[in-house]
């Protein structure tokens, strides 16, 4: 078989005016510009495209060509009267084989097949030329393939990168956090500092006891803090003040101005106990301890500053 399956060859358009094909038509007819073909096709498909000068092959070409011996008159007729009529048709198949190499050079032969030149040319020629194009085409993938592959690394590197910018952004944003927390610390500690650091901090600070719980349960302090602080000491007392802490911090309050409701909730509390006792008799009730605000729902009371 030829080198690959063909579906087609070249076929000059002015073949038929080929001198060559010309005096083939001459010396057997017509009908020979059709066997002309018939033998061009079986030779494209063929291994290098030859054929064996073969008994086999000229019988094969007999039976395509549809000769039989009783039609060789007929199918012959104004043919060359050096034809011989009495041929078997395979015989008569390689007499027009012979005379296509021998007369007229449209074949060619080395005594162990037979090819047609001008065929062989152009079936290489198409070969060669499919070939190039399949690895133009070859590389071309690979040339695809290749861009591929580097804009997929290309992006995993940007993704890598913008990752790593990501990474650093938290990682600066964490620094800063705690830079922050780090600053508020030092704030704290620059307003309230140990005692054990500060021998002279209770004359400087008279209210510590209350600062220090403030710090404890519910939240960092700051200058106007302190100064809210103060007041409400002065106007309530210490342990009232402490006690509204402690009763703000167990009801989740976490402002000053919790505090500040929390112990005015408290002296109006007393208040009203005080005033209760003064109208009824001690032996028809029990005085009620001392409050601590305790019983009062603090969740329902606003939390403001």
């Amino acid at each position: 078989m030829a080198k690959d399956k063909q579906y087609y060859f070249s076929h000059d358009v002015n073949a038929s005016s080929d001198p060559k094909i010309i005096a083939m038509e001459m010396e057997f007819g017509v009908i020979s510009y059709a066997w002309w073909w018939k033998i061009i096709e079986k030779l494209a498909v063929s291994e290098d495209y030859k054929l064996p000068l073969k008994k086999y092959t000229f019988i094969a070409l007999a039976n395509d060509f549809k000769i039989e011996k009783d039609d060789i008159l007929t199918k012959l007729n104004g043919c060359s009267t050096r034809v011989q009529t009495n041929l078997t048709p395979n015989e008569f198949v390689r007499l027009f084989i012979f005379c296509l190499i021998d007369d007229f050079e449209l074949l060619e032969s080395d005594d162990e097949y037979f090819w047609s030149p001008s065929l062989t040319k152009r079936m290489e020629l198409k070969y060669s030329t499919e070939k190039k194009i399949s690895e133009q085409r070859r590389l071309a993938g690979i040339a695809s393939g290749e861009a591929r592959r580097k804009k997929k690394q290309n992006r995993t590197t940007v993704e890598q990168n913008r990752t790593s910018v990501e990474q650093n952004e938290l990682k600066k944003r964490k620094e800063k956090k705690i830079y922050i927390e780090e600053e508020e610390e030092r704030t704290r500690a620059t307003v309230i500092s140990n005692s054990e650091d500060r021998p002279k901090l209770q004359t400087e600070w008279p209210n510590k006891k209350a600062y220090d719980l403030y710090i404890k349960r519910i939240g960092a302090m700051s200058p106007v803090i302190k100064e809210r602080l103060d007041d409400l000491v002065e106007l309530y007392q210490m342990d009232a003040v402490i006690v509204a802490i402690n009763t703000s911090a167990d009801n989740g309050g976490n402002s000053i101005g919790y505090v500040e409701r929390v112990v005015a909730d408290n002296l109006k509390k007393e208040v009203q106990k005080a005033n209760g006792s003064n109208r009824r008799s001690g032996s028809n009730r029990t005085a009620k301890e001392k409050t601590d605000g305790s019983d009062v729902n603090w969740a329902e009371e606003p939390d403001y500053l």
